[in-house]
């Protein structure tokens, strides 16, 4: 193991964002980077004999570091996790910055220590990408020096989750550096738990998916990283868990530039991460993305309490559970809306209901039927746990005597590429009979009724979508049949004018 040191510069400015073509590392006292040493900082690192990383941090001030034993325990982590990632696993080293001045001293990858004030914990940062590689990127990671305050329960911990995450994004930039935020902090967060699924990191991060699967997995909200993204992890670990681990290293090789599959010639220019998945799955694995996403939304029912691992997760009872629209049977949603790649979860107790069923009734007019490629899947909830999962094809029912029903609406019915698709069918859920009025009423009632038809699919084109109605319910007990389809079609006709 090396020690050394440099002196730095002097005179600090204040602190902005860095371009993705600045060749300036955080000893660079004059830059404009966004994390820096102070002028008055000397530098040291240290780096093992024939070892991939070398650990960059100063001693006094701002961004000292608790002792120089810290440095050499970082260093230590990080060698392991690139023994993880590229032994093991086969994934890419990170672009070498041999040619890259400053470089850190030589060509090892290169990690800074410094103070964060508790505005992030680390970060990668893109020194240049090659106009040579289009989108392959050289960079090195910050990350902070002491972890005061910041609620890790140690230094060691904290530095296993900061370096599996951050370095991942080095080994992503290898193959393409301008992904899908999904994609990119998803299988982050995936790294972190296939290195060391000790760490809490995971499973704290998943409710940020989980409570929103109504939205499209391939359409993060907008702005700075999302719960989402990090959440989506739990779709990479549900694709490990099922076929191997190898999976996401192949999905990365199709995402450089020109690499894509292929059969999908309109996306191998700049390769999308769902379309390549759905490629992917289809080559090496006897599936597809629609198939595979219709299982994920199944395995998503057994998290929480509801977990049951002979069924889904290993470790699904460690999850947040999936979030559900609590509705009142009979249920109708006169237009619903399902995103693609996303599912709707709904939850309703039996009210002295004993077989329910539930279906999505494509409405009269529409040029494309609003149902195709949605999947239905029922089961009842009984004492916190699923029992009769069952996929609704044509009629099937469970009985929910004393207990509740939970459905799962899946979309996956994809558009071309570049966009999205909205599916607007009406959706039903109750008896046999109560279903069969409600679906009479959709398809026959509905323009009488003032509702403005949907032309069938939307194509969003990226577009950030407003959340779904969340349509309405009625409980009705045992009241007529007669009864039943005149307060049904009063709701019903509430409901298409607030669609």
């Amino acid at each position: 193991m090396a020690l050394f040191a440099c002196e730095p510069a002097v005179d600090a400015r204040q602190p902005t964002a860095v371009s993705r073509e600045e060749a300036l590392r955080p000893t660079d006292t004059n830059s404009n980077l966004l994390w820096r040493y102070a002028s008055g900082d000397t530098v040291e690192s240290v780096a093992n004999d024939g070892g991939t990383f070398r650990v960059h941090f100063t001693r006094a001030g701002l961004n000292a570091v608790p002792d120089a034993a810290f440095a050499s325990q970082v260093e230590d982590v990080y060698e392991e996790v690139g023994a993880l990632y590229h032994g093991p696993l086969g994934y890419r080293l990170p672009l070498s910055d041999v040619n890259v001045a400053p470089n850190g001293g030589d060509e090892r990858f290169d990690v800074y220590l410094l103070d964060f004030a508790g505005q992030a914990d680390g970060a990668f940062r893109v020194d240049q990408c090659p106009p040579n590689l289009v989108d392959r990127c050289i960079g090195y990671v910050v990350q902070e020096n002491d972890f005061a305050g910041y609620g890790y329960p140690s230094l060691v911990v904290a530095t296993r989750i900061l370096g599996s995450h951050e370095y991942f994004h080095a080994v992503q930039a290898a193959y393409d550096s301008d992904q899908n935020v999904v994609v990119s902090e998803g299988t982050a967060v995936w790294a972190t738990e296939r290195f060391d699924p000790s760490t809490s990191d995971f499973e704290h991060f998943v409710g940020g998916y989980l409570s929103d699967t109504g939205r499209s997995i391939d359409n993060a909200p907008i702005g700075p990283v999302p719960a989402f993204a990090y959440g989506s992890a739990i779709f990479f670990k549900f694709l490990t868990e099922r076929h191997d681990d190898a999976l996401i290293r192949k999905l990365w090789e199709r995402l450089e530039n020109g690499q894509g599959a292929p059969s999908e010639p309109m996306d191998q220019a700049n390769p999308t991460w769902v379309i390549q998945l759905d490629a992917l799955l289809k080559s090496d694995y006897q599936s597809s993305f629609a198939a595979e996403f219709r299982e994920f939304a199944k395995w998503n029912l057994f998290t929480g309490s509801a977990a049951d691992p002979t069924q889904s997760y290993a470790n699904g009872a460690a999850y947040a559970a999936v979030t559900m629209n609590t509705v009142q049977l009979p249920y109708l949603e006169e237009i619903a809306r399902y995103y693609y790649a996303s599912t709707q979860y709904y939850f309703a107790t039996a009210q002295g209901r004993s077989q329910v069923t539930a279906q999505l009734v494509n409405h009269p007019g529409t040029p494309v039927d609003d149902t195709e490629d949605l999947t239905l899947w029922l089961a009842v909830r009984r004492n916190g746990k699923n029992e009769q999962l069952t996929q609704v094809t044509g009629g099937q029912t469970v009985d929910i005597s004393g207990a509740a029903v939970v459905v799962a609406v899946v979309n996956t019915r994809r558009g071309k590429v570049g966009t999205a698709s909205t599916q607007r069918p009406g959706f039903c859920l109750g008896t046999p009979e109560e279903v069969a009025t409600c679906a009479t009423l959709i398809r026959g009632d509905l323009s009488d009724a003032g509702a403005e038809i949907d032309a069938g699919v939307e194509t969003d084109a990226g577009v950030e979508p407003p959340p779904p109605p969340m349509g309405c319910g009625c409980g009705m007990g045992g009241e007529p049949l007669a009864l039943l389809a005149l307060a049904l079609t009063l709701l019903f006709t509430r409901g298409a004018r607030n669609a």
